[in-house]
């Protein structure tokens, strides 16, 4: 029976996040409530590496600390539970981010954000670091309409229970502060995107998100240095780590010692150092992709069902050029949304230069002309949901191959999707509008917008991206036909567990972070028994 801890290890709900400096030079957010003790552990708390662990047997070791992993670490932890977290990035100091794309995209991203489908048509964002994508997220927290997603899922073998991930989320919200985003921090392209909107008569809003004092920089996507953001590396990293939990970053090659049906160790590789620690539970949290990767490297296929029935919610930028400058770059990014119908997500963004340019149509010296108008643009993007058909392999060399396109379908409700945001934009005055092709299309006025069908016809027509993968390892009741059960066990497993997108058995249509913590929440209960 697990040990149960005090509260003084759990923040409080109810104030507000202050912002706490460790000897580490991290800072970490924690509760203004938090007794004494607490906060003297924290600021005195020390990172520990593999050298400085005495104690290698474990309750449960859990590879990952993105947003599953996190919260399944300080679940566990909080209930007494002896908890070793295993991640492959590294944990960084968030005082030493900077304003520079080109310095932060190989630090805090999956290959340098540059991770591709094998046909390179789609690119896949995922944070590579402590705390994963959360880091390098938005800070957007989106509710799934359970109403659409849970029946969906039960039809495809995954029968959960709605109210328990409405409590989850809930609980989660509390922890976190989640609030509605402030207006004015929204970048002033919201303001063109909310009044296109209105003269159109379509629902908009701004959205939830995990922030605290923010000051509208709009680096979200570059980690925040000034710890507004509650990613995970500053609030359910450090809180698990208060109640005894460890955390061992830039972790290699894991393996599983496997006797029988349970995972009875795990080997892996730091800094070209091998350690081996036991466990009685193994909790996989590595993210879509990642957790199919590890699987499979380890032998693992379920029946060939691992890197099965992977799928995303990805789409394309779209550019509006106004009259009078917008500058889209004062504030935060990704603010608001549009309900255009059930088969698409539309959301306003922007982004420092860098990122913005990739997106923004045109050659040579158009796009050098369309550059030195930056402060003249706004922003949206518009994303659907794949069915679950892609796969997560390796070659022959052991490289992870991503394969999934987007069908016939997929583009032409995403050329329904940019017909809306083309609307909005032109109902806001827009001289013009591009989405993000590699051909030269720019739309003028409304009429225009009859030639998309003859613009996009194929995947590389588009610059197609993600930053919300899912599937690869779905949960169904059938060992058969899912890797996971609806305890999160892998099948035919004794103490294998996993929990994050990759069990998504299909599209979510909504950003991934707050539902896929609110799994982890869940999936806790059946790991701690």
């Amino acid at each position: 029976m697990s040990r149960v801890l005090s509260s003084c290890c759990r923040p409080s709900p109810t104030t507000p996040i202050l912002t706490c400096r460790l000897r580490s030079d991290t800072s970490v957010l924690m509760s203004a409530s938090a007794p004494p003790e607490l906060i003297r552990r924290r600021r005195f708390m020390r990172f520990r590496f593999a050298k400085e662990i005495s104690m290698k047997h474990y309750d449960a070791v859990i590879v990952g600390s993105g947003a599953a992993g996190s919260v399944m670490a300080f679940r566990l932890a909080e209930r007494g539970l002896r908890v070793l977290v295993l991640e492959k990035g590294k944990r960084e100091d968030p005082q030493s981010f900077v304003h520079n794309e080109m310095a932060m995209l190989p630090r805090l991203y999956k290959e340098g954000g540059v991770q591709t489908s094998v046909d390179h048509d789609l690119v896949i964002m995922q944070g590579c670091t402590v705390g994963g994508s959360t880091v390098i997220n938005n800070a957007i927290w989106l509710r799934a309409d359970l109403t659409r997603v849970l029946p969906d899922w039960k039809t495809r073998g995954a029968d959960l229970s709605e109210s328990r991930i409405n409590q989850a989320y809930t609980d989660l919200e509390s922890k976190l502060h989640v609030s509605p985003l402030p207006a004015g921090l929204a970048n002033k392209g919201t303001d063109v995107f909310l009044r296109g909107s209105q003269a159109l008569d379509i629902s908009a809003h701004l959205l939830n998100n995990n922030r605290s004092e923010c000051i509208g920089c709009g680096w979200c996507n570059y980690g925040c240095r000034y710890n507004r953001k509650a990613s995970m590396l500053v609030t359910f990293i450090p809180w698990a780590e208060s109640c005894g939990a460890e955390l061992i970053d830039q972790v290699q090659d894991i393996r599983f010692g496997i006797q029988g049906d349970a995972v009875k160790s795990v080997d892996y590789t730091r800094h070209g150092h091998k350690e081996t620690v036991t466990a009685d539970r193994v909790v996989v949290c590595a993210g879509a992709i990642g957790s199919s990767e590890l699987l499979l490297r380890n032998g693992i296929t379920q029946r060939g069902n691992v890197g099965k029935h992977f799928h995303v919610l990805g789409g394309v930028m779209v550019t509006a050029e106004m009259q009078q400058p917008v500058n889209g770059y004062d504030g935060i990014g990704l603010t608001a949304m549009a309900e255009v119908g059930p088969e698409s997500v539309i959301e306003t963004f922007f982004s420092p230069p860098g990122a913005f340019s990739i997106t923004l149509g045109g050659w040579f010296a158009t796009h050098l002309e369309r550059m030195r108008r930056y402060n003249y643009f706004a922003q949206a993007g518009v994303m659907v949901g794949t069915d679950p058909r892609g796969t997560i392999s390796l070659d022959r060399k052991g490289r992870t191959k991503i394969d999934l396109s987007f069908n016939k379908n997929d583009l032409a409700r995403l050329r329904r999707a940019v017909e809306a945001v083309a609307k909005i934009f032109f109902a806001a005055g827009a001289v013009s509008v591009l989405p993000a092709t590699y051909r030269f299309v720019e739309l003028t006025h409304p009429g225009d917008l009859a030639l998309l069908d003859e613009w996009i016809r194929h995947p590389d027509d588009l610059l197609l991206g993600s930053a919300h993968p899912q599937g690869g390892n779905v949960m169904h009741e059938d060992p058969k036909k899912g890797v996971v059960d609806t305890t999160f066990r892998v099948h035919g497993w004794d103490n294998l567990y996993l929990v994050d997108a990759s069990v998504f058995p299909s599209n979510i249509w909504a950003n991934c972070q707050a539902t896929v913590m609110a799994l982890s929440h869940t999936a806790s209960d059946y790991v701690v028994q």
